[in-house]
């Protein structure tokens, strides 16, 4: 049972709606690695929703005929804080994520992800790393961990962004948790686009931190044309 997906896809619907565009560019299959801006808790279940209804569940790869053409699989990489929640933390096993955990067990944590890709599979990362979001939203400076898999796997890199799920709620998790209560009367719409894929060719050769600044800047472009756009569209409930 696809758990994770369908409880992401009802509390978007609970929280509000999301305007998706790109979903084209997602990959059915891998190896391929999904780089989502990260500004809210609240950001998660908006992504995983529009991930999952475009086909793409967050679990792991299954042995359907289908698994790979009609739909696919994403494993994402989660903080540890996330396992070690009581609520959180079973679901987090459930959808198959790659647990970061500190310093040596980043290293761990890396390695899984990099023997996923090998394995074909599609990881999902946040490259920011947190939640300690800029006054506009904007993606903050990545961390070193996309480049290295993107380098290491020689896979594409796909760019999302969101604009903007601080809406929902924002800060610490409990004023996260208090501002989604109220979004369910405010009923707020996040849009999130899909660009094309980072290629292997385009960043071959290049050192470490001109790939994750790539690959940031492909994810902050697609940011900003959703930050400048305020004309009201039909949007998914």
């Amino acid at each position: 049972m696809e758990l994770v997906g369908s409880i992401a896809v009802g509390l978007t619907r609970l929280f509000g709606s999301v305007q998706p565009e790109g979903l084209e560019n997602l990959p059915m299959n891998g190896p391929a690695i999904i780089a989502v801006n990260h500004t809210t808790i609240a950001d998660v279940p908006p992504v995983l929703s529009t991930l999952y209804r475009a086909g793409l569940r967050p679990s792991v790869p299954c042995a359907d005929d289908e698994c790979g053409t009609v739909h696919g699989h994403v494993r994402f990489m989660a903080a540890s804080q996330v396992f070690n929640n009581t609520f959180i933390g079973p679901l987090a096993r459930h959808a198959g994520m790659v647990e970061v955990g500190w310093r040596q067990a980043g290293s761990v944590a890396l390695g899984a992800a990099r023997e996923a890709l090998g394995r074909g599979e599609i990881i999902g990362i946040y490259p920011e790393g947190d939640v300690s979001a800029t006054e506009d939203g904007s993606p903050r400076r990545f961390r070193f961990g996309v480049g290295r898999l993107a380098l290491d796997a020689q896979v594409p890199v796909i760019p999302v962004a969101h604009h903007d799920a601080r809406t929902i709620g924002s800060g610490s998790v409990p004023r996260s948790l208090a501002g989604a209560l109220t979004s369910i009367v405010r009923r707020p719409t996040i849009r999130l686009r899909v660009g094309p894929p980072v290629l292997p060719e385009e960043f071959a050769g290049m050192a470490i931190r001109d790939v994750v600044d790539l690959i940031q800047a492909r994810v902050t472009d697609i940011w900003r044309s959703l930050a400048g756009e305020h004309a009201p569209r039909i949007h998914e409930k």
